[in-house]
């Protein structure tokens, strides 16, 4: 396997990181951010909380 050079690195993180803020912007659901959990949140409206089936992560939400 070949070794990515810096410029090449550079351009691929900027290129995830636009990636992941365009997934944020347009996506009204609440994405569940612990490290390997890759699911959405459920709202419970009445705790004013976000949670996540998964993992169990709890955000509170206003």
């Amino acid at each position: 396997m070949l070794s990515r050079t810096l410029h090449t690195s550079t351009i691929g993180r900027a290129a995830s990181i636009r990636r992941q803020r365009r997934r944020t912007a347009t996506s009204p659901r609440l994405f569940c951010s612990t490290n390997g959990c890759a699911s959405f949140l459920e709202i419970d409206p009445d705790r004013h909380e976000a949670v996540c089936p998964v993992c169990g992560y709890r955000r509170h939400i206003e």
